[in-house]
């Protein structure tokens, strides 16, 4: 079956569209979310604001309303490493102001290594955040302790990624906050010069997890994340927005990236058609049993769409296939 799929994905690309401008996106959120027109326009606003590279999040409001921030700056996913940090209480977060950055890909296994930078940003009456790799037991105690005495004003977080994906951000955080990253094997870039080297990297890989998080580093170079504050009146239609939202999201990125093709299943009626050729070029019977099998998976979600509609599936699929390709199939109409 893989070299079947493999095929008939070249078919599908050649033949999508590409989304351009707010109305397309707006469109193809809309749909993805149920037809529902507000996420829609929320989905096509947002990435107006933040362009296609940008990475939104979700978050639940406090109130019944749905709004956006556009969020200056990065953001990742580590927090503090101990609550004695938190400068809010009330809303337990680390919030500090011309902060001195210290980011490293070792580990601080000893206070001593970091004394001379303690003592410089208490001189200075400036808060220090330190992004490591790791920190010994002894160290995060040594500061938690100062940190509770009023002596020190810092907070520690770990590393975000792994592996080489790891450094990658390291060198990004560093570039967005202007600190020096301590690392025996780095060259400082340029910040514009870094991110045209993502977008490189970006076009050069094929594994789909890796180009979202080259996507991410791209935006968070260019400021374009936003959140979007998910409101309703009860939990359960705050959890169905919130899926609604998700999907429209993951749906439209998806969008701009590989383009869009005609619904209801009406393109893989059309992909149908290539299924005879593509068993024509394969000699393994195993090869062309598996081409047999998606041929008839391809059928299966018009025909189903079609009988939840109450409407004969066989008839639908024939009218399909007398269409062009372009025109898809509305079991709504």
């Amino acid at each position: 079956m893989d070299m079947t799929v493999k095929e008939l994905i070249k078919v599908l690309k050649k033949n999508s569209f590409p989304v351009k401008g707010k109305d397309d996106i707006k469109a193809v959120a809309s749909i993805s979310a149920g037809n529902d027109e507000f996420v829609g326009n929320l989905i096509a606003e947002t990435i107006e604001k933040i362009s296609s590279d940008g990475v939104i999040s979700l978050e639940s409001s406090s109130t019944s309303d749905t709004s956006v921030i556009i969020e200056e700056g990065m953001k990742f996913d580590k927090g503090y490493m101990s609550p004695q940090f938190i400068t809010n209480q009330e809303r337990s977060l680390v919030e500090f102001d011309k902060a001195k950055v210290l980011v490293t890909d070792q580990k601080i296994a000893n206070v001593q290594e970091i004394v001379p930078l303690l003592e410089k940003t208490t001189q200075l009456s400036v808060p220090l955040l330190i992004i490591a790799e790791d920190i010994s037991k002894p160290v995060l105690e040594t500061l938690v302790v100062n940190k509770m005495k009023g002596l020190l004003n810092v907070a520690v977080v770990k590393c975000p990624g792994f592996g080489d994906r790891k450094k990658a951000l390291l060198q990004d955080i560093a570039l967005m906050t202007g600190a020096d990253f301590l690392s025996g094997d780095f060259g400082l870039t340029l910040g514009s010069a870094r991110i045209l080297q993502i977008k490189k990297d970006l076009t050069e890989t094929d594994n789909a997890a890796l180009s979202r998080k080259l996507s991410e580093r791209i935006a968070k170079l260019s400021g374009g994340v936003a959140v979007i504050k998910v409101g309703a009146h009860t939990e359960t239609e705050l959890e169905d927005r919130k899926l609604r939202i998700e999907d429209a999201k993951n749906a439209t990125f998806a969008a701009m990236d590989e383009g869009i093709v005609p619904g209801g299943g009406a393109t893989y009626i059309h992909l149908l058609e290539q299924i005879s050729s593509i068993k024509n070029s394969m000699e393994d019977e195993n090869e062309k049993i598996g081409a047999d099998i998606v041929a008839k998976a391809l059928l299966a979600p018009a025909k189903t769409i079609a009988t939840n509609a109450g409407v004969d599936g066989a008839v639908v699929v024939e009218n399909i296939r007398s269409r062009d390709w372009r025109i898809g199939y509305n079991a709504m109409i």
